[in-house]
């Protein structure tokens, strides 16, 4: 992996204006771009130090962990000048890869080394597809929900085994599932699936045992979820929320409509609104820039979009089906990807390893149908390890890590499509990622050992000469008696 992000010029992407919300927070000067050149066209590999920053918010994400850890790291343990150097963030990368393939291969012993080394390989595909290994080394929370779900994979399957590591790996799969929840207000949702799969689980340890004891961590561990979930949401400011609504209005509801002025009514806007169809929040002529937009802003919240799509099915149809094409783009194709001294032109996106985005892209013809159909196949995958497994084995918890992963895709594929207009394909990172992962743990759940009905125990029937003698015997016996 590292020779992969680091040779011949270390790659991640560029910094679309996002940057500054998160190393503001570690002092690191992010809001300007290297040289002269727009912010999205290079990677910055070197952050430098700067306090005071202005206009620094609150931005909640558990990547500030990563992050943070690092640059102290990287001052006061290395002693390098600056903030942060961004190929820190992508050696770190490098190793949790190393850790969760070597988990991967452990869960693996028991198959056949050739087919345990091609589960390897297409796992090692999806982990350095360039849609999602670019992330490494970049300033985007989206990172901490790939890192979490990794770890989640390999670690949740093991707390589903009955074992001498179960244990330790629901710590971990707990650790990792809130790490990704709170990778950023987006994310939230996979508190839902990731909760489900670890609060069913049995915790014994100690005295924690019988009925109750025994669910008393799984508890904590879904109430976890659901405070960081909270902490989320809580913390989201409301300039986002009024921007996250613009977008979804302006971007996406408005020119799938054939009457961009109707929309804005029937979100209780003046109908002038409409004339904004097909502009961003940062657009010259905007809505933001109205002046009767500060009359009507309180209206730009999440409860009046869910509202409007609730008593609009055919308009949330439609949406959810028009999805499919940033989906299927599979990668955000305007930031540049390698650092201002590489050589190549601006904007340039790396490719080396791209498979995953090249079938997909080839795929483009199938549509929202094409990804139904997809989505279809890998539960199908699912239930059959389901069926055919025992509780507590390694293929049951490949089956129910599967199911988790498509409950994610599901709710992230929703949640981008609904919830912001503007670099969709963007925010479903996290939603192709677990949709990535599910065929190769569907792959590696068919290489464990398949359930079997129990037999029903043999009884031995006397044989026929001995059984009359006994009958007769025993006729005999009360002809005396009589």
């Amino acid at each position: 992996m590292a020779v992969r992000l680091f040779v011949p010029h270390p790659v991640g992407m560029a910094n679309n204006g996002d940057a500054q919300r998160l190393f503001c927070q570690i002092n690191a000067d992010a809001g300007s771009a290297p040289r002269a050149t727009a912010k999205w066209m290079f990677v910055r590999l070197v952050y430098p130090v700067a306090y005071h920053l202005p206009n620094c918010p609150s931005y909640p994400t558990t990547q500030l962990i990563q992050v943070g850890l690092t640059s102290w790291i990287h001052r006061h343990v290395l002693g390098m000048s600056g903030a942060l150097d961004i190929r820190e963030l992508i050696v770190e990368y490098c190793l949790l890869v190393g850790l969760v393939m070597a988990a991967a291969a452990w869960l693996l012993n028991s198959a056949r080394p050739p087919t345990r080394i091609a589960v390897l390989v297409a796992l090692f595909l999806v982990l350095s597809e360039a849609t999602f290994a670019d992330y490494a080394g970049s300033p985007y929370s989206e990172v901490a929900a790939h890192l979490g779900l990794l770890v989640l994979a390999v670690a949740g399957v093991a707390a589903v085994c009955a074992g001498r590591y179960s244990r330790a790996a629901f710590l971990v799969a707990w650790a990792a599932a809130v790490y990704a929840v709170g990778a950023k207000n987006e994310t939230v949702t996979l508190a839902i699936p990731l909760g489900l799969l670890l609060g069913s689980r049995r915790f014994e340890a100690g005295r924690l045992r019988g009925r109750f004891g025994a669910r008393l961590v799984p508890a904590l561990c879904v109430l976890s979820l659901a405070a960081t979930a909270g902490w989320s949401l809580a913390s989201e400011s409301r300039d986002d929320q009024h921007v996250n609504f613009a977008n979804e209005m302006t971007m996406t509801i408005m020119p799938m409509s054939g009457n961009p002025g109707q929309v804005a009514v029937d979100l209780g806007l003046p109908r002038s609104f409409g004339r904004y169809s097909g502009s961003n929040w940062w657009s010259p002529q905007t809505v933001v820039h109205d002046p009767l937009f500060h009359h009507y802003q309180s209206r730009f919240t999440q409860p009046v979009l869910v509202r409007y799509l609730a008593e609009h099915p055919v308009m949330a149809a439609r949406i959810a089906s028009g999805g499919a094409t940033s989906y299927l783009d599979f990668r955000n194709p305007v930031l540049g990807t390698y650092p201002i001294d590489s050589g190549y032109a601006q904007e340039s996106q790396e490719c080396r390893d791209c498979l995953l985005m090249d079938v997909s892209h080839a795929m483009r013809w199938a549509g929202f149908p094409g990804i139904l159909l997809y989505w279809t196949a890998c539960a199908a995958g699912a239930i059959w390890l389901l069926r055919t497994s025992r509780p507590t084995t390694r293929r049951r918890g490949f089956a129910l890590v599967t199911l988790t992963l498509l409950a994610c895709t599901l709710l992230q594929y929703a949640t981008a499509v609904y919830g912001e207009g503007n670099e969709v394909t963007k925010h479903l990172s996290v939603a192709l990622l677990a949709a990535s992962l599910a065929p190769v743990w569907i792959a590696a759940g068919a290489t464990q050992e398949r359930s079997r009905p129990t037999p029903e125990p043999d009884i031995p029937q006397p044989r026929p000469a001995l059984a009359a003698r006994l009958l007769a015997g025993r006729a005999a016996g009360q002809g005396e008696s009589a």
